[in-house]
């Protein structure tokens, strides 16, 4: 079977990391896999990191670029490469696409849905800055159009139905367990350190959050912020308001590995969301055999199954965030405990090659579908 993943962009974001990752497990489980990028982002180390055995291809499209010769470049190229499976990881690319690939068409929704399932032709998106109106944000895309959906939780799979009346099939995302490195200390230091990985989206992620309950706690923790994003600077103000330069740290942009070997350096690790579809770096600070505290009633609680295999505070609440942050110094024994089941789970029910075979299974079923009509 020839499967072809499509995405605009390939840089160090969770899309692009799970793409990569389970685009080399298929080629490794024997499957004939191509990638397709269309705008000219992407990172070298990420380009390298892939199996050379999978078939690359760069549009290197402009990103806002009114050009929209792309188009016809690539559907030549799938026309050329004739895949079995387009597998799509953003709805929209879906009406840039011939409509005669549609019924051979699937796409994993990756975050909470939200916006318009109709928000315009692709002629419309590029005559936009010409009209004067402006694209409404939207990770639904197209969604109508297309016939198998994957949602990346079951937090996602029920807002989708409940808000768009559309059903799909779960399958969460995966990453490479055994590529990090396993907390060896069972006594946590003190100022106990506190690391979160995510895009610096304050709104969303949560970090002020964290910031502010890390200044509460007046020199009983540290905090390690990797990521970039929109809300640097917000970040770094609020730091500055609350006095907490000497315990706050912005790492900025790391590597996969850099995270993988790494994480093991940590004491806890917080994600704070107020708002999440699923949380592939708590499953991965989980791997790294980190205890890990996460916001009630988001995708990061499905992942440690509420209080299973770590810690929920009150959504959006600082003083329960403080609280839960005290309780697992006090308790860090228990922590540990959970910490070790909470890996096993990890390793068995969130490894890469579970979910590239999960996959597999249902392009086969989408394959059989399609040529049967």
């Amino acid at each position: 079977m020839h499967i072809t993943h499509l995405y605009w962009s390939l840089c160090y974001g969770g899309i692009e990391t799970m793409l990569v990752n389970i685009a080399n497990t298929q080629a490794m489980l024997g499957e004939k896999v191509s990638i397709i990028i269309i705008n000219d982002k992407y990172e070298e180390s990420l380009v390298k990191s892939i199996n050379p055995n999978i078939g690359l291809y760069f549009l290197n499209r402009k990103e806002s670029s009114k050009d929209i010769s792309f188009i016809l470049k690539l559907n030549i190229l799938l026309g050329k490469l004739q895949p079995d499976i387009i597998h799509t990881h953003c709805s929209d690319i879906t009406k840039i696409l011939r409509s005669k690939y549609i019924k051979r068409l699937c796409t994993t929704i990756h975050s909470l849905p939200y916006g318009p399932v109709k928000n315009g032709n692709i002629f419309k998106e590029f005559t936009r800055k010409f009209s004067g109106s402006k694209r409404v944000k939207s990770n639904v895309e197209c969604l109508d159009k297309i016939p198998y959906i994957f949602s990346i939780s079951n937090a996602v799979k029920q807002m989708l139905l409940d808000n768009y009346g559309m059903n799909s099939v779960i399958i969460p995302n995966g990453i490479i367990t055994k590529r990090f490195s396993v907390a060896k200390s069972d006594t946590p230091k003190i100022p106990l350190r506190i690391i979160m990985v995510s895009r610096l989206e304050h709104e969303k992620k949560g970090q002020d959050l964290l910031i502010e309950a890390a200044a509460k706690l007046k020199g009983i923790v540290t905090v390690d912020l990797i990521g970039v994003g929109p809300s640097m600077e917000y970040l770094k103000e609020l730091t500055q308001k609350f006095s907490a330069e000497n315990i706050i740290h912005f790492l900025g942009k790391q590597t996969q590995d850099y995270i993988a070997s790494h994480l093991a350096d940590y004491d806890l690790f917080i994600q704070p969301s107020r708002w999440e579809g699923f949380g592939l770096t708590v499953a991965e600070a989980m791997s790294a055999r980190v205890p890990v505290l996460v916001s009630e009633g988001q995708g990061p609680a499905e992942v440690t199954c509420g209080n299973k295999y770590g810690w929920t505070f009150t959504n959006g609440d600082v003083n329960d965030l403080i609280e839960k942050i005290i309780y697992i110094i006090k308790y860090y024994n228990e922590a540990i405990k959970k910490a070790e089941t909470a890996r096993q789970y990890v390793i068995n029910t969130y490894d890469v090659s579970v979910t590239a075979k999960k996959y597999i299974e249902e392009y086969r079923k989408i394959f059989k579908s399609s040529h049967s009509k």
